[in-house]
């Protein structure tokens, strides 16, 4: 089965972008330290190194969803389910790790804002995922009325 140009293309973007995201969510982790006088910003030399690491985590993980192309398989299955178990708990702990970094009279209301950050993200993506599911599912309707429809007129 081949895959057009402008798939290819789309495909080329969607990697270059999510590797970029996730490395520089990870390299991100580097650079922030703290002092006396609080949070500081400089250059680690592991910045390059965690930016190299969440490109790679991000491209191989496009690469297992793109080899559901040839068909699925109970063992692409299962590999994607851990890689994407696995993005998710470094995700979880890249979004963690930042509360070293805050002072322990704060740490709780830190922890509290993101919690409410968290259940209002999780609320948006169920909706983005119900909104998807109910716009297949009308598609997937619409093109069975209308093949149903080309079949009465034979």
């Amino acid at each position: 089965m081949g895959i057009d140009i402008k798939d290819r293309q789309f495909r080329r973007v969607l990697v270059l972008a999510t590797a970029l995201a996730f490395g520089g969510m990870l390299g991100s982790l580097g650079v922030v330290g703290r002092d006396r006088e609080g949070l500081h910003f400089s250059f680690h030399w592991s910045v390059p190194v965690l930016f190299a690491i969440g490109a790679l985590l991000a491209v191989g993980f496009w690469r297992l969803i793109f080899r559901f192309d040839d068909g699925v398989s109970e063992d692409k299955s299962k590999r994607l389910w851990r890689a994407g178990a696995a993005l998710l708990v470094v995700a979880f702990g890249c979004f963690l790790y930042p509360l070293r970094l805050v002072s322990p009279a704060k740490r709780m209301e830190v922890i509290l804002g993101m919690s409410s950050a968290l259940v209002v993200l999780s609320a948006f993506g169920w909706l983005i995922f119900k909104t998807i599911r109910w716009v297949e599912e009308a598609s997937r309707a619409e093109e069975e009325s209308v093949d149903s429809g080309e079949e009465r007129k034979k």
